[in-house]
């Protein structure tokens, strides 16, 4: 038994009789209620001077200092008086970033924490800021709150939304597919043009798959020819087509169809537009799960379905499916939802001249880059325990995408000088993403490389070959989205380009905290701002949610170079003002700086200083001979890198080691 206590149980106290004191006391031992026996807990309030607290609180931040010193600090020491530690084992080779608690964010009371993953671009730039502000506490995620919310869609599913006369419905139809294809495959393009003029002829507006179907075409056909000015409500172009057609499919399909498919499909695309990212992977996912479920990742005798256009139709929705499930994951970082291993359909094949298809070659490029961004977030990514150490991972990643480039046909390859049609375009910037994507852990290990050897000047070999090929992606890729921009080409309420500004961005802004910056990029990042400065002055609800944190990022590195050095070796490239926009005011404060929102109707960056056009050796970045000599290395030449390449510091064959992504102010 405990020591006896002076204050009466809370039973005894109750009953106003006398305690014995003790656990339990005599009193409830009698009664047979010892579980009842508690005591009140006091908590005695004593005088702390304030001086004290301060003292608290600079221990408390020495303390955090030194956490994110220690294992570098360790290991430098190490190296010049101890031997050197032998290489990192397997079982210790996984990216220490996902061995950790998952990262969820509270926003709103009622609804469930919100799951960040680390592969979005969003949480990143967040790690960024964590970073520069030497404190993971001080600057939280910032969630996604531009789109389109539900109460909007409610609000217009429940007016009757009427059908285009016969000839604009003509028109977005073929405005949609023409923005979806040769990319996408969405549905047969003459048919579907066809039986349109059928349901006007016949009038039979009332059948809910096809009203689905095409009320889909109509909202994403809308949202591609749009002028460049905002609706007055506030809502991006089609979004009636959109609320009406998801209104009809709360109730699935025992025995789906082809257009319950194509209908998903659409509705998952257009999603987008409203920055609805994770109702496009809801979406997607129903199609997916509806398509194993009648067979389309097999193919089908031609005794079953002789028609050879609705076997090829099959085939390209299933792949286009499959694309979408790819990509919509590796944005969210969530996981892909059929395993390759299931997938047992030919790719598409081409049918000549033949007026439903395009040509498959882009689709077959798209669907190739897919099973690599699974693969990155399969091996770069996941929190299950990996075989190979990490840098063995990136060189399988890199090699796969460097196979991807060789592998494509000389009419979809970037040529020098510009006028690339806009789907060569943009399957070039999603696989710059992917390389960005499987390279940029490695960025943010080096800023900590950097902090704790501020006496170093070079960087290991692999290393600095590894950050260059990810920063040269990122260069690579604004000037591609600065081409489209200077041609016109940029879809008003498109979603990817705004994301790919992004994500070159915050590459762009480490390496001008790294030797391998130049003062080029400065203009990259300016030429960056003002796009998506311009594309959130038009309404996109996607460049609205970047803005915000491209601006948070420019604060916190403004702050970080205005600070005395407390991390040698680590210095903002440039300290000089940023170009004063035509009605901008005051002082921009640093480079870093953001002025306010301009009106841009044109090239955001008319300076002939920038020229947006392509570099001699497209793709260049996976053809440096330092990319040429990691990627032709074996798995034992890779080993044989660490300890010469990465002396004591395991950090650097382990992004993130010596950075604390996670704390209890996550979660």
């Amino acid at each position: 038994m405990l020591a006896e206590r002076k204050d009466p149980c809370q039973r005894c106290h109750a009953q106003k009789i006398k305690c014995s004191g003790g656990m339990p006391c005599s009193r409830c031992v009698l009664a047979s209620c010892e579980l009842q026996c508690t005591y009140v807990v006091r908590d005695r309030k004593i005088r702390v001077d304030e001086s004290y607290l301060q003292r608290l609180t600079e221990e408390n931040k020495e303390l955090r200092q030194y956490k994110l010193r220690t294992t570098g600090t360790t290991h430098v020491e190490s190296s010049t008086g101890s031997p050197r530690p032998t290489p990192i084992q397997a079982t210790d080779a996984g990216n220490p970033i996902m061995k950790e608690r998952p990262w969820f964010q509270s926003y709103n009371e009622p609804a469930l924490p919100i799951f960040v993953s680390e592969v979005a671009c969003t949480a990143f730039a967040t790690r960024l800021c964590q970073w520069l502000a030497s404190d993971d506490t001080s600057t939280s995620h910032i969630p996604r709150i531009q789109y389109t919310n539900e109460s909007t869609l409610k609000l217009l599913s429940h007016v009757e939304t009427a059908w285009p006369s016969l000839s604009r419905a003509r028109l977005l139809v073929n405005t949609a597919l023409g923005h979806a294809n040769p990319i996408f495959h969405l549905t047969l393009r003459k048919r579907t043009v066809d039986y349109l003029d059928s349901i006007y002829q016949n009038a039979t507006f009332t059948d809910p798959v096809h009203l689905c179907k095409y009320f889909a075409l109509f909202a994403l056909g809308e949202v591609c020819s749009v002028p460049t000015a905002q609706l007055h409500d506030g809502t991006a172009p089609g979004t009636a087509y959109y609320a009406r057609a998801v209104s009809l499919i709360p109730v699935l399909p025992e025995r789906p169809n082809m257009a319950h498919l194509e209908a998903l499909l659409i509705l998952s695309l257009y999603s987008q537009f409203l920055n609805r990212w994770q109702t496009a992977y809801t979406i997607i996912g129903t199609a997916l799960r509806l398509g194993l479920s009648v067979g389309l990742n097999h193919n089908i005798p031609p005794d079953q379905c002789p028609d050879p256009v609705a076997r090829e139709n099959r085939v390209r929705v299933w792949w286009t499916i499959y694309g979408f499930d790819r990509f919509w994951g590796l944005k969210l970082g969530l996981p892909v939802q059929v395993d390759d291993c299931d997938v047992h359909v030919d790719l598409p094949s081409d049918m000549g001249s033949h007026d439903e298809f395009t040509e498959c070659s882009y689709q077959i490029a798209l669907i190739k880059l897919a099973k690599v961004a699974s693969k990155i977030m399969r091996t770069i990514y996941s929190r299950a325990t990996p075989v190979e150490n990490f840098l063995h991972r990136e060189q399988a990643i890199l090699v796969d995408l460097k196979q991807w480039l060789e592998e494509l046909p000389v009419h979809l390859r970037l040529q020098t000088g510009g006028n690339n049609p806009r789907p060569t375009i943009s399957i070039h910037l999603q696989f710059n993403y992917c390389v960005i994507l499987a390279i940029r852990p490695i960025l943010l290990s080096m800023l900590d490389h950097h902090y704790v050897q501020p006496q170093s000047k070079t960087l290991p070999p692999a290393l600095s070959t590894l950050s260059e090929a990810c920063i040269g992606s990122a260069r690579q890729t604004l000037i591609l989205c600065a081409e489209e921009w200077s041609t016109g080409s940029l879809p008003v309420y498109g979603y990817a380009f705004a994301q790919y500004i992004f994500t070159s961005s915050l590459v762009l802004v480490i390496s001008s905290l790294l030797p391998c910056g130049t003062p080029k990029d400065h203009e990259y990042i300016e030429t960056a701002s003002e796009m998506l400065r311009c594309l959130v002055a038009s309404g996109r609800f996607v460049a609205q949610d970047f803005s915000i944190h491209l601006h948070r990022v420019r604060d916190c590195c403004s702050q970080f170079s205005s600070q005395p050095s407390s991390r040698e070796g680590i210095s903002y490239l440039y300290h000089t003002p940023a170009t004063v926009q035509p009605g901008d005011t005051g002082d921009t404060g640093g480079m870093l700086s953001h002025p306010p929102y301009p009106h841009c109707y044109a090239m955001p960056n008319s300076d002939s200083t920038f020229n947006p056009t392509i570099p001699a050796t497209p793709d260049l970045a996976l053809y440096q001979p330092g990319i040429q000599d990691i990627l032709s290395q074996s798995v034992l030449d890779i080993d044989l890198l660490q300890p010469l390449e990465f002396p004591g510091d395991e950090s650097l064959i382990n992004p993130y080691v010596s950075f604390p992504l996670w704390d209890n102010s996550d979660i």
